[in-house]
């Protein structure tokens, strides 16, 4: 009868983890994309002829917030060509937010990045100044942070 009751705990307690899993489950994703998208729901719509043709083609990825010797912000990430196309003088701005910010708030902070040359299907890893009012340490984790990317000449 003991045996009996402990599985019986066990089970209900099991069925009550999984059943507030499934609840509390988001939407099944396993690479979250940002950077390519023309308009990000976090982002407001932009017009249609300000969206560049490279917009599709170029990632920004693995975005890392740390502080220089100059006691500046800095973003470490990777730049990702996707296209067959070599690219000189890319350069653009990216916005950054936190992930449960509305859509009329203000990015946390901006930096503008410029590569001399990126190569066809090649990725860079790129150092910039964050521009923003606050500190390192008051800014999002790196997994709660959402870009956008606008990419400003070629």
């Amino acid at each position: 009868m003991t045996v009996i009751s402990a599985l019986a705990f066990v089970g209900i307690g099991a069925a009550a983890f999984f059943a507030i899993q499934y609840i509390n489950k988001e939407p099944a994703t396993t690479v979250r994309r940002t950077a390519p998208l023309e308009n990000p729901p976090s982002a407001p719509a932009r017009p249609s002829g300000a969206i560049n043709p490279l917009m599709k083609q170029i990632e920004v990825a693995g975005l890392r917030l740390t502080q220089n010797k100059a006691k500046q912000t800095e973003v470490r990430f990777v730049i990702v060509n996707h296209s067959g196309a070599d690219l000189q003088s890319l350069s653009g701005n990216i916005d950054l937010r936190g992930r449960t910010s509305k859509q009329d708030e203000e990015p946390v902070g901006t930096f503008l990045f410029k590569i001399p040359a990126l190569g066809p299907y090649e990725s860079r890893e790129v150092t910039a100044v964050l521009n923003t009012k606050l500190k390192v340490y008051e800014l999002p984790d790196w997994q709660n942070l959402d870009h956008r990317l606008e990419i400003t000449s070629r």
